[in-house]
Parts: structure tokens; sequence; C-alpha cells
């Protein structure tokens, strides 16, 4: 055991000149994919990610609480009324107060580890930028997330509890269906997976990047704010991925882990860092250096690694110097036409 203090401590050698730190390369796609199937590593990847501390799991219990028991569908949700739903967006605001604040104070704020498992080398943005809104990246982050992505975000989730109340969604009960309650979760990562590669193939359009999704774009080098800030058409678009419960039977419980994976999960894989080190060890991983190489190169990773989506479309970046080489020259073609 070092006593050299964890943010002090040095990071592994860099695998690239990129960048501060990444995880071993070549990057990989979820084990669902690999082929011939291999049963033992798809078990452990689902015990490492769904099982165990990781944010997606800390989701997962999430919704178990809000939907079990801090604010079940009832009978009460079955009519508009500001009651209720005043609660489901005052409980949204808190909850991506305490996910992204809580990310940005601990590596941002107290600097908690340093650059330890930090991706970019460069410092976050913290002087003054006339790019940004109030003039500062987080506040401007801030301002999209609260003011526009948590009301977009909660008015879907308003609209899934008033139908799951009043009959007009089929309600899945674990006691009826329990494997197909439990196979659900993942599916849903799936399929999020899948309509995020859509919809983020469509928001680089050159009209809908030069008038929307460049207000997310404006994060290079991203902080946990950063995950939510986009224009009210993104958001829009983003977080109509809960749509699929329309046709979908589901539990409010599936409804909400699949909001927190959009609307948290954008906190936790924007946070710039891997995983969160404390008391000489890895607490919380929560990285995805797959969409901070989107951030670094765009015209890359597209999707997420849930599947392999851009390595079938030829925008796949794994990672590597030859990889770089690759989308800069795509790029280049790309503008010149």
């Amino acid at each position: 055991m070092t006593d050299i203090p964890p943010k002090d401590r040095p990071a592994p050698d860099p695998m690239s000149r990129e960048w501060h730190w990444h995880p071993e390369l070549p990057l990989g796609f979820a084990p669902y994919w690999h082929w011939p199937p291999r049963p033992q590593t798809v078990i452990r990847w689902v015990w490492q990610n769904y099982l165990q501390v990781s944010d997606r799991s800390l989701f997962l219990l999430l919704a178990l609480i809000v939907g079990l028991w801090l604010q079940p569908v009832g009978p009460d949700q079955a009519e508009f009324a500001p009651g209720w739903m005043a609660w489901v967006l005052v409980r949204n605001w808190i909850a991506l107060l305490v996910v992204a604040g809580g990310l940005h104070l601990w590596f941002y704020g107290v600097d908690g580890q340093g650059k330890l498992l930090k991706y970019d080398p460069r410092p976050y943005m913290k002087r003054k930028n006339a790019l940004y809104k109030f003039g500062y990246q987080t506040w401007d982050n801030m301002f999209y997330s609260l003011m526009s992505g948590v009301p977009i975000y909660s008015a879907y989730e308003i609209g899934l509890r008033w139908m799951y109340a009043n009959g007009s969604l089929t309600t899945l009960q674990f006691s009826a269906h329990p494997i197909w309650f439990v196979l659900l979760f993942p599916v849903l990562a799936l399929w999020q997976s899948v309509h995020f590669y859509g919809v983020h193939i469509a928001l680089h359009h050159p009209k809908l990047y030069r008038h929307v999704h460049s207000v997310h774009h404006r994060n290079v080098n991203t902080g946990p704010w950063s995950g939510t800030s986009m224009h009210p058409v993104e958001h829009l678009f983003f977080f109509s991925a809960m749509l699929i419960l329309l046709v979908l039977p589901s539990h409010p419980v599936h409804m909400l882990f699949l909001g927190y994976w959009l609307l948290l999960g954008a906190a936790s894989s924007h946070s710039g860092y891997e995983a969160i080190w404390a008391r000489d060890r890895q607490q919380l991983l929560i990285g995805a250096f797959f969409h901070q190489l989107h951030h670094r190169y765009y015209e890359c990773n597209y999707g997420n690694s849930e599947m392999p989506w851009d390595k079938w479309f030829g925008t796949y970046h794994d990672g590597s110097e030859e990889a770089t080489r690759v989308t800069r020259d795509r790029k280049r073609r790309m503008h010149s036409q």
C-alpha cells in the first residue's frame, strides 16, 4: 500500500499521445456480440456492470426505490394534477443535482483525484469564454441541463405515468412474468443503443448540427454537466427513447431505469474520468471512453459500446492512432465534397 495521495499518484503510462489516460486499447463492444459466443465472458460482464457497484447498477437501484416506494404509479396519476406532476419534476431536478453536481464537485471542485484516470490531458474549462452562455462552461451546461433537459425528460415520465395509471399501457408484473421482467432491463439498454445511434446520426446532418447539436458539441473537454447540455430540440429527440414503452409491455420500474440511464447516465458518461478513485482503490466505474472519442474527433462513434453499429457502418474508432488517422482522413473527405 502506497502512502502517496491518489490525486498525486502517476497514472499508468499513456498508450496514445492524444490522451492523459485511457483504458486498454483497442476498445471493444459489450460481449453479447462475440462470435463464437463466450457465455462466461457475458456472465462476467453482466456481473461487473449490473450486479456490482457501477453507475448502471445504481440507476437500477434508484429505479426500484422510486418505482416501488418513493413514488409508485397509483390511481391519483390517472389524471393530470399539479401535485404529483410537480413532484416528478422536483425529484428529477434533485437527482441530476446530486449525480452531476456530486461528480463535478469531486472531480473539478475539491479535485478529489487530480488527473488520476482522467482522459483529456487539458484542464476542464473554468476560464471565462464567450462561446458559452453566461461566459462559463459549467454555468452554460447547468442551464441547458436543468432548464431544458430535466423538464423535457419529466414531461415524458409524466405522460407515461399517466398512461400506466389509466390502463393505456400494459403493466408487466414480476409475479406473472419474472424472467421477462428481469431480461427487459438489458433489452432496454440495447434499445437505447439503437435509438441513440439513429438519432445521433440525424443530429450530425449539417443543418441540424449547426442549429441544434452544436450546443452539445461545444463541450470538447467534457464534464458531468455536459451530458445533458443540449438544445431543447435535441432533448426531445434524445429522451424519445422512452416511447418504446408505448408498444413494449413493461413496469414503471423499467420506465424509470431507462429514464435514469438517459438523464443521469449522460452525467457519468461525460465526466471525463474512467472511475471514481478513493481510499486507494476504484470505487465506482463510470467512464465512457468510447463516447469521449466522439467528442474529440466528431465523425466517429455515433453509438455506444452496447452495440457495434459504428463497426458495422464504418464509423468505429477503437482508440488507436491508426483509427485517428482514418477518422481525420474521412472528415477531410466529407468536408471537401
